[in-house]
């Protein structure tokens, strides 16, 4: 199996396998497009007698957890050929993969999974859920009076990247957003209208992203910073209530608009979204924002990882009364009573704040003694994970 990285020159042939794989027709604007996007990622592919047969994009990405910016590799455009199928060399791509993204100090990588079984595999775990709702006209929030102002029209993007960002940082896993970002994926279809709610001192505290069209509200993205502009856009979306029939929209899986509602019978459902994988142990919690503590804390960690061996063995964490933490791999001897053992996808799940250690712990999904379990549970600061974007 040989793996070589793509350039412009492999444009044609690489477009040509992402309309097979994912079943797509793009437009000429939209191939001219991609094609100026495509020196900006890292796309590796699998040849066998000069023909591309897989391949598979490494997009350099920052995202937020637990406040602080963390290097992402977004693993995207995973394709193969089907007379190619089934002879590992997704499985070759995704390796290499993990050794560009460590070498690269991308500690963490997310990516959209196919099948959640498959990716697993590699080391990478469910990170995150939304809330989809379908809300009937008759069920929208009552109207209520605030103190600010809706302004419907387009507010400039600095308006709409200071209120995205002081909301993505309270979430770990959002993407932190670029200007590139926004206009070549953000601000694209669905998108056309927006609203923007300002309190009474004119600063921005929320903002709607939608479209209004066949009777139905469309929101991509409704953003807000507190209470009062959560009821200012709610507000202005029920006064579309001649209008429309319903509104559909995502929420992170925490969200209490049904039972903010006087009639919560309205449709629901939990989706299982992006998958996120540790590349570099020692590169992420180097960088982790650990809670504060009473007096500092030791931890061992026993982590299994196959395919990246560079995370494979037995860790000392340190844990200092401020949550900054040192990590280095120890060759002393260690007793299964004071070492806790984990697998890479569930120490993923467990810093990400996806799921709590004592949790896990309880599942079988990671084992040690209840002491060290306790101590990496108040060592992991608790905060919702969320995703907007897609790539």
């Amino acid at each position: 199996m040989e793996i070589q990285k793509l350039t412009v020159d492999d444009f044609e042939p690489a477009m040509a396998l992402s309309e097979y794989a994912f079943q797509a027709v793009m437009s000429e604007e939209q191939k001219e497009k991609r094609r100026s996007q495509f020196s900006s990622q890292d796309i590796w592919g699998v040849y066998e007698d000069g023909q591309l047969g897989a391949k598979l994009h490494i997009i350099p990405f920052q995202t937020y957890i637990h406040g602080r910016s963390f290097e992402m590799g977004g693993i995207a455009g995973v394709a193969t050929w089907p007379e190619y199928r089934r002879k590992g060399w997704v499985a070759g791509l995704l390796k290499h993969a993990l050794e560009e993204m460590n070498r690269n100090k991308q500690s963490i990588s997310f990516l959209h999974p196919f099948s959640f079984g498959f990716y697993r595999k590699y080391g990478w775990e469910t990170y995150v859920e939304f809330k989809r709702y379908k809300v009937p006209t008759a069920h929208l929030p009552l109207k209520k009076a605030t103190p600010g102002t809706i302004r419907r029209g387009d507010p400039g993007l600095s308006i709409l990247k200071e209120v995205y960002s002081a909301y993505a940082e309270r979430y770990n896993g959002t993407l932190v957003r670029d200007d590139a970002r926004w206009e070549n994926s953000v601000l694209v279809n669905g998108t056309s209208q927006k609203a923007v709610y300002y309190d009474e001192a004119d600063a921005a505290q929320g903002y709607l992203l939608y479209e209004v069209k066949e009777n139905k509200f469309t929101i991509k993205e409704i953003i807000y910073l507190n209470e009062e502009a959560r009821q200012g856009l709610w507000t202005f979306i029920a006064n579309h209530d001649s209008m429309i029939q319903e509104v559909t929209l995502q929420a992170p899986a925490s969200d209490t608009l049904a039972f903010q509602l006087d009639n919560p019978r309205i449709q629901q459902e939990i989706v299982p979204y992006f998958m996120a994988r540790i590349v570099s142990v020692e590169q992420f919690i180097s960088q982790y924002p650990f809670a504060s503590q009473d007096s500092p804390v030791q931890i061992v960690l026993q982590v299994e990882d196959t395919h990246a061996p560079w995370n494979e063995g037995v860790w000392q964490l340190n844990v200092a009364m401020n949550g900054t933490a040192s990590i280095w791999k120890t060759s002393e001897p260690i007793t299964d009573d004071q070492t806790i053992k984990v697998d890479i996808q569930s120490l993923t799940a467990v810093l990400m704040g996806y799921r709590r250690p004592t949790e896990m712990a309880r599942i079988g999904r990671i084992y040690g003694p209840n002491t060290a379990i306790k101590a990496l549970e108040q060592a992991i600061p608790e905060r919702e994970t969320y995703l907007l974007d897609f790539f």
